[in-house]
């Protein structure tokens, strides 16, 4: 079974100074954080904010190759984890016919904020990897946003500034010392 993605959010770990996405489970506070590299964050920071570029990107490319084949991009799955490594799928239709594509996640997520498909995560990598993610200010911005929504925007831009990893694994040491404690 599959649980889908309702919020894309991104940070940066300043211990390893690596670009960090969060997969937020629809209608839930649980996050599954992904680590990836400095040019595919850039490449999603990009599509998230639906920001143009003089030339076609590689994904760019690649999409507009499928729609003059007839293929759309129906969805993304991110399938299992291995050795700390993500594995996705992308999954493609034509003709009734879908075509199922192993990816990196980094790629197969683009290609979803891009197509505005859905992202959906294995419920075996959400038991096993997901975190409360409850702690991070998350706000969904839309054309009437009101002064709360506004400020949890400025404070979710504000955590992504300061992110650090530290502080997710103190969250989770310090809950799990409690949770011993019981």
């Amino acid at each position: 079974m599959f649980k889908k993605v309702d919020v894309i959010t991104m940070g940066l770990d300043k211990v390893s100074n690596s670009p960090v996405i969060f997969l937020r489970i629809e209608n839930t506070n649980i996050g599954i954080p992904i680590w990836i590299g400095a040019c595919e964050a850039t490449y999603l920071a990009l599509s998230i904010n639906e920001q143009k570029t003089p030339r076609p990107l590689t994904h760019d490319l690649f999409l507009k190759f499928l729609e003059n084949e007839g293929y759309t991009v129906e969805r993304v799955e991110i399938i299992n984890m291995e050795k700390d490594i993500y594995y996705a799928n992308i999954v493609f239709e034509k003709d009734g016919d879908e075509l199922i594509y192993d990816s990196r996640p980094s790629d197969a997520i683009i290609m979803a904020v891009k197509t505005r498909v859905p992202i959906y995560i294995k419920d075996s990598i959400i038991i096993e990897n997901g975190i409360d993610i409850s702690f991070i200010p998350i706000g969904e911005r839309d054309d009437e946003e009101t002064d709360e929504e506004r400020e949890k925007r400025k404070e979710f831009k504000e955590f992504i500034e300061n992110f650090d990893i530290d502080m997710i694994k103190k969250h989770f040491f310090d809950e799990g010392k409690k949770e011993d404690g019981d």
